[in-house]
């Protein structure tokens, strides 16, 4: 139902906004160049804007090996081409093939909803719950975002629950082991959850397990050595600053959209919503370990804390789709504990950053429906 519902809509919105075009999905930027060896695709653009993460990582797919030169048209090579899994998956799934990598990026990310929706459903029935739940992966912030603009957060967020499950099974290691191989490839977050592991280990003396799980973080550390050796430095955007000073900036500077007003003033308005659940998030990830003890799961959620209030800058603060599904591992993690013993403070910063997200594909939304009634092409 998830992956289906994640294709439906797909195609919808290509129908009725993007005139039957799927490059679009990558979310193009008029102002961002375009790789020549690309233009026989006939990348949709969008006009006045520089694209979205999406379009960096549709070059990665049809160069993940550094051999075609489109690195060149990346804006930090080094900060993208370490997120190698879904290019990669999507590279292989097309046996190398430039005309099938796209629809092969595309399928990869519908795997990454069905993966996650059965995760989800089976952290579902081992807290008694119905195993239906598992389509609430279909709401979950990086989720939606990959829907919308084929980035590559959808695979962290799947492993995450992935992670919630097997990290409960005790006879599951070596698929946890395959897991935390994976969260590591799929974004530089990913080894939060190679930590968390492993200091769940340490807290119940298991020295050689946590040694052993320690080495999940090999095949990441084995290809960022590979993208370093060919790739440039980069600046990153913005300083340090002191804890959650990045958050405090971007509460003290909303952001300006060039919306009519009413619009506009609803969009900042759900931007600190928003802001409020991702704080309620990160106080409730501290209660819930608090009160329920540490586990792996809570470890995790405790080192995405510890990743927005110390680490961040207030880059990572700015629209709504950047730090809901950055933090989304957090997020739905934190919702996994309201399964079997319903608690709103869990689930209740899940609902108060989908209204913004809602908002951001409000207009594709109306353009499908205006199709579907007949009332445009």
């Amino acid at each position: 139902m998830c992956a289906s519902a994640v294709l439906l809509w797909q195609a919808a919105t290509v129908r009725y906004n993007y005139g039957g075009n799927w490059t679009a999905l990558f979310c193009t930027g008029e102002k961002a160049p375009l790789p020549p060896a690309l233009e026989s695709e006939h990348i949709y653009r969008f006009a006045g804007s520089y694209g979205f993460d999406g379009q960096l990582y549709h070059y990665i797919a049809h160069d993940p090996l550094l051999r075609l030169g489109l690195d060149r048209f990346i804006d930090a090579p080094r900060l993208r081409y370490p997120r190698i899994l879904v290019p990669g998956l999507a590279h292989l799934l097309a046996l190398g093939r430039t005309e099938r990598i796209d629809w092969a990026y595309r399928a990869v990310i519908v795997l990454f909803f069905f993966a996650g929706a059965y995760w989800l459903g089976r952290v579902a029935q081992s807290r008694g719950c119905s195993s239906a739940w598992g389509a609430a992966f279909f709401f979950v912030p990086a989720a939606i975002v990959s829907a919308d603009r084929l980035t590559v957060d959808v695979s962290l967020a799947a492993l995450s629950v992935a992670f919630a499950l097997y990290a409960r099974e005790e006879e599951s290691s070596a698929k946890l082991y395959a897991i935390l191989v994976l969260a590591g490839l799929a974004r530089d977050t990913g080894v939060l959850l190679v930590a968390a592991w492993c200091l769940w280990l340490l807290q119940r003396r298991q020295w050689r397990r946590a040694a052993l799980f320690s080495t999940a973080a090999l095949p990441m550390m084995g290809w960022y050595a590979f993208v370093f050796s060919r790739t440039s430095p980069y600046r990153l955007g913005g300083s340090l600053t002191f804890p959650l000073g990045g958050l405090a900036d971007r509460f003290l500077h909303p952001l300006s959209y060039a919306l009519p007003a009413g619009p506009a003033l609803l969009a900042v308005l759900l931007d600190y919503v928003a802001l409020l659940g991702t704080v309620l998030a990160l106080g409730a990830a501290i209660w819930v370990a608090l009160r329920r003890g540490f586990d792996a799961p809570r470890w995790a959620m405790l080192l995405f804390v510890a990743l927005a209030v110390f680490l961040w800058r207030p880059g990572e603060w700015t629209s709504a789709y950047e730090f809901p599904r950055i933090l989304s591992p957090l997020i739905i993690l934190l919702a996994i504990e309201a399964m079997g013993s319903f608690c709103i403070l869990y689930v209740a910063p899940l609902g108060l950053v989908l209204p913004r997200l809602g908002l951001q594909v409000g207009l594709q939304v109306a353009g499908v429906v205006q199709g579907v009634l007949g009332f445009r092409a």
